[in-house]
């Protein structure tokens, strides 16, 4: 039988805590179940339910070291995503405990938590100010504890009451109070920087404290301050300066060094001062990281000029150093520095070709990457080939690291993997290097068709598929700059639409690669074998390329068509019909440009298979005449990037003025007319008219329309006008086609076939095992280019290879023409788009605070913060102002007469508690005498220095 008053477990497990027995669990106890319980997810989520169900008794428990273990377990559990704002007043409870050990976990809590309520913060406002009062000895740590607590949960409201209390303790005596008092600040002029304002002085006087580490904290205070805002902290640059050159703390030189690199970017009158106690202190320094900082500082302080050749040297013989270093952190750094130098001017880097080189073979594949965007420095026509070759053996070559794993002879070799990203820089880079400066770095076109093929294989696995498109521009440019090189181009474009491959994993190559195929159609000889080859692969082509491939076929069937060899009207007939068939279909496609463009060819070529049945001879007019005018009435020409953008503006569209009036509308409908009972008359004079002898030498003219023109009363002459003035009108072409058509004639080219290219090959193969012809491509050349490639074949052996020409962008407009040297170049900037990361920037309101403003103390007496008897008395004064304005001038004369009687007004006393506001104010005003004078002084320093 139990006894009556026998002890309960509640009152066992009081007795017990006292000797430091629990029997709840602590976090090491939990921390132990969550890895115990760890198997599957249902199983750990029921372990953090219970384990939370738990924390929710033990923090509504009246004990406080069964509370404060709750509070530092729900702390933990806050980071699995559990919420632990609705124990915000429990933990506020542990804020207030007399123990040490206890206050600290409930600050800890609460800058985990309390930013997510902030009306705890007004109950915790108070208790914060108790904590960083100073009574004793034994309140250093507690003091320390809420100022470590302060600066996590710090709003613009909570900083403007406990700023005060922050500056107050900045004159303590105890030197690690007022380190963490300025460390506190830092966060309470982000949120309040009207406190940074009106205690400026006070807050710089830090910088000439007793204590080194107080003097460290005001520094790296500032120093992330003018991060956000460095123009209130130029002022300080004199005494900054003296600090740099007397001390000796190398943390404290450092931070000073980056605190330099931020103000010299806002004040360049920095730069003579600095810069040579900047290098003194590169010549006498033993540390790693000051050196660095050092040339961290010039280049990021635009303290390097573009034809500063002896500083950048100085700067970038110590990165070398860095560079042969084992650290692969001082290498990657070094790489960054590189960098930047390069984009002041290349030229500081371009004899550094050998470390470049040495770098791309680093073991640390993020060296590698860095190393890369130095390229663009060192590059040029003597090296680019051996440069791509390195970077494209990277794509097929393994590397390894050889790492000893016992003693000297038992080795170890480890494979490097190479990211995915590197590769897709790699290509870029590539692209980028040999295009740059309109090809100034290729002396051999053929190479760099071969570099655009390979690159085009291996760009087939990789995820950026905008890899193509780059690709396809670089053929497309080729193809337009250098005149000389297309027919080994075009060779390379029809190629890749040969590859099955290609079209199904890069089909972004294929739109500009059709586009180019379109333009300079006339290479081809044979073009109705190339429209039944891009027919049969009309699967691989979306939307985007149709749009191109569309005008495209129309291009080679028009170049092919206007040919002056028989081709046969059955032949001509029976392509017509295919494209007819290709072309139908995409009427009725989603996407509206191509559904816009497959209408108007089939609808054209429509009227030209109707005018073949008509005409049983030759071929129609719209054949030999107008489809070649759509396309050929002027030369494409390159045009500078922007260009059409510079246009815009200055076009203006007039959208309400008819083109035509009534009588010019009337006058051309009379005329059609008339032409149409011309041709009826000529359908009956067919058979009796005759062919002449100018007609019969253009074949590609049919009977019908020869009899039209010859019983038309215009002649020739001016249908030639009629057909001139056309091909002006035409907007899309620059020049005329007369200027490069007629320069081909029938030759062959390589096996495409074959994994190489053999330029010596004659002829185009394609051999595919699902398509049982063995079609053929074969080029256009000039008759008179051959007979002279024949003639001089014996000497042009012997020769060199001479530097092709590359046309150059045409400039239409250049309003903003640069004043630059030519021999200045920089390294192109690549800027990487936000989207989709995580923002890590603390919301502060420094960044555009100004700090010109009149300060709180001399005429802001209208803000939220004035006391209520200040701001009474302020109305007070302004309607004694307002009295005197409403007065006449006689009465102001009469009060201010020549006798030199005065007016004096008294004011009534209401309250004594307005004197102490007076008072008060008069304090607060000699305190700005004394602030004013006090920037006065530093501003004439300031000018000294500078």
């Amino acid at each position: 039988m139990p006894l009556l008053n026998a002890p309960t477990n509640e009152d066992v497990k009081l007795r017990l805590r006292p000797f430091g027995i629990f029997f709840e669990k602590s976090l090491k106890d939990l921390i132990k179940g969550i890895r115990s319980n760890n198997e599957t997810p249902e199983k750990l989520q029921q372990f953090l339910a219970q384990a939370l169900s738990e924390c929710r008794e033990e923090a509504n428990s009246s004990d406080f070291t069964l509370k404060t273990n709750a509070v530092l377990k729900l702390t933990y559990l806050e980071m699995y995503g559990f919420d632990m704002s609705w124990a915000n007043f429990h933990i506020l409870e542990v804020m207030s405990s007399s123990k040490l050990q206890q206050k600290r976990v409930g600050y800890l809590a609460a800058s985990q938590s309390f930013y997510k309520d902030p009306d705890i913060l007004m109950l915790a406002t108070n208790l914060m100010k108790k904590d960083l009062k100073y009574t004793g000895a034994n309140d250093v740590v507690k003091v320390g504890i809420a100022l470590s607590g302060l600066s996590t949960i710090i709003t613009p409201s909570l900083a403007s009451d406990i700023c005060d209390d922050l500056f107050s303790m900045l004159n303590s005596t105890k030197p690690y109070i007022r380190k963490k008092a300025i460390t506190a600040l830092f966060k309470v002029f982000l949120q309040y920087p009207e406190a940074l304002r009106d205690n400026f002085d006070n807050f710089a006087a830090r910088l000439e404290d007793d204590d080194i580490s107080v003097v460290s904290a005001a520094v790296s205070v500032i120093c992330e301050l003018s991060k956000k805002n460095p123009q209130p902290f130029i002022q300080l640059s004199p005494l900054l300066y003296d600090i740099l050159v007397t001390i000796s703390n190398n943390w404290i030189i450092i931070r000073l060094l980056k605190l330099f690199t931020n103000l010299s970017k806002v004040e360049p009158k920095l730069r003579p001062r600095l810069l040579p106690k900047i290098l003194e202190l590169m010549d006498s320094t033993t540390a790693t990281s000051v050196l660095y900082e050092s040339i961290n500082c010039i280049v990021r302080g635009n303290m390097l000029e573009e034809g500063d050749h002896e500083v950048a040297m100085q700067c970038l013989d110590r990165l070398h150093t860095f560079c042969d270093s084992s650290d692969p952190n001082l290498r990657f750094i070094s790489c960054v520095l590189f960098y930047k130098i390069g984009k002041i001017n290349t030229a500081f880097i371009s004899q550094f070709d050998k470390l470049v080189m040495r770098l791309l073979n680093d073991v640390d594949v993020s060296i590698r990457s860095k190393a890369i965007e130095l390229i663009q420095g060192i590059v040029d026509e003597n090296n680019l080939q051996k440069i791509v070759l390195v970077l494209l053996k990277q794509f097929v070559d393994e590397d390894v690291v050889v790492l000893q794993t016992g003693g000297h002879e038992a080795t170890k070799e480890i494979p490097i993997f190479i990211p995915e990203q590197y590769k897709i820089k790699m290509v870029n880079s590539v692209v980028h290097i040999c295009s740059m400066d309109n090809f100034a770095n290729i002396t051999d076109f053929e190479w760099y068709n071969a570099v655009l093929w390979d690159l085009a294989i291996l760009c087939q696995d990789l995820s950026d598929k905008n890899l193509g498109y780059k690709i396809g521009e670089q053929l497309q440019s080729i193809m337009i700059k250098v005149p000389s090189m297309r027919e080994i181009t075009m060779t390379t474009i029809i190629k890749v639409l040969y590859s099955d491959e290609l079209n199904t994993h890069l089909p972004g190559i294929l739109r500009d690669s059709f586009w180019a195929l379109g333009e300079y159609s006339s290479y081809i000889e044979n073009g109705d074998d190339l429209i039944r080859l891009v027919l049969k692969r009309k699967q691989y082509y979306p939307a985007n390329v149709n749009v191109v491939l569309i005008p495209t076929l129309l291009k080679i069937f028009s170049s092919w068509c206007n040919r002056p060899v028989e081709l046969g009207r059955e032949n001509v007939k029976k392509v017509l019909v295919d494209l007819l068939t290709h072309l139908e279909p995409l009427c009725y496609s989603k996407a509206f440009e191509v559904q816009e463009r497959a209408v108007q060819a089939v609808e054209f070529l429509k009227l030209a298979l109707e005018a073949m049945e008509q005409d049983t001879d030759g071929l129609p007019l719209l054949l030999t005449d107008v489809l070649p005018s759509f396309f050929n009435g002027f030369e494409l020409k390159p045009i500078s990037h922007g260009t059409q953008q510079k246009l815009q503006p200055n076009i203006t569209l007039d959208c309400e003025t008819p083109f035509l009036t009534e009588e010019e509308l009337q006058s051309i409908l009379n005329q059609e007319e008339q032409e149409n009972n011309e041709i009826l008359l000529s359908d009956d004079l067919l058979s009796v008219g005759s062919k002449s002898d100018n007609e019969q030498v253009h074949s590609d003219s049919s009977a019908e329309e020869n009899d039209v023109m010859e019983q038309s009363p215009l002649d020739n002459t001016e249908l030639d006008l009629r057909r001139k003035e056309e091909r002006e009108s035409n907007p899309f072409y620059l020049s005329r086609e007369e200027d490069y058509t007629g320069k081909q004639n029938s030759h062959l080219l390589g096996s495409i076939g074959k994994e190489d290219n053999e330029s010596e090959n004659n002829m185009i193969r394609v051999n595919r095992d699902n398509d049982p012809e063995n079609h053929m491509i074969r080029l256009n050349r000039d008759v008179d280019a051959v007979e002279k490639d024949n003639a001089g074949i014996t000497k042009s052996r012997k020769k060199t290879k001479k530097r092709v020409h590359v046309l150059s962008d045409e400039v239409l407009m250049d309003d903003n023409p640069k004043s630059s040297s030519p021999s200045v170049r920089s390294l192109s900037t690549t800027a990487s788009s936000a989207r989709g990361k995580i923002s890590l920037r603390v919301p502060t309101k420094l960044e555009n605070f100004d700090f010109s403003k009149p300060t709180l103390s001399s005429q802001n007496e209208s803000s939220e913060w004035k006391s209520e008897e200040v701001s009474e008395e302020q109305l007070e004064l302004e309607k004694l102002r307002q009295k005197f304005e409403k007065q006449s001038l006689t009465i102001n004369e009469a009060a201010t007469g020549n006798d030199g009687d005065t007016v004096i007004v008294k004011k009534k006393k209401k309250k004594s508690n307005k004197k102490k506001g007076k008072h008060s104010a008069d304090k607060k005003s000699n305190k700005v005498d004394e602030s004013e004078s006090s920037k006065d002084r530093k501003e004439n320093s300031l000018n000294t220095l500078l």
